[in-house]
């Protein structure tokens, strides 16, 4: 984006402060728009999950595996910490996830929220092989 040179703009005959710009569609083609949701009536519960998992092993598939996985209640789930170093053995790195839980008819009890985190622990032991972090 910018201002066309003057000797351009006397040139074509356009008025001065001409401005150009150029919009690559691609990028926007994929975009997807926000949809508006009604605000839910019930506050969500929160959760951290901190495991240690092998190295090779991408954030990205266990978000997906879990995702895949997840109960109805659980309505985000998201990465927010890894750690590899002093304390680490050199082929493991420690993450740490939170994980939103809500019922739109209901306040969840902690036994409901426990329940939904425990079956996601369980999938990240038997499908990666995870153990929870102290």
């Amino acid at each position: 984006m910018g201002e066309l040179h003057p000797r351009w703009q006397k040139k074509y005959g356009l008025q001065k402060n001409t401005i150009l710009f150029e919009i690559n569609l691609e990028n926007l083609k994929f975009k997807s728009v926000s949809v508006a949701k009604e605000i839910p009536k019930f506050l969500p519960v929160q959760r951290d999950i901190a495991i240690i998992v092998e190295s090779d092993i991408s954030v990205h598939s266990l978000l997906v595996c879990l995702f895949a996985e997840k109960s109805a209640i659980v309505s985000d789930i998201s990465l927010f910490d890894i750690y590899r170093g002093k304390g680490m053995e050199n082929t493991k790195k420690s993450l740490a996830f939170r994980v939103l839980l809500q019922d739109t008819e209901k306040t969840l009890t902690d036994e409901e929220a426990d329940f939904a985190v425990t079956n996601l622990i369980e999938v990240l032991k038997n499908k990666f092989g995870a153990t929870l972090r102290n």
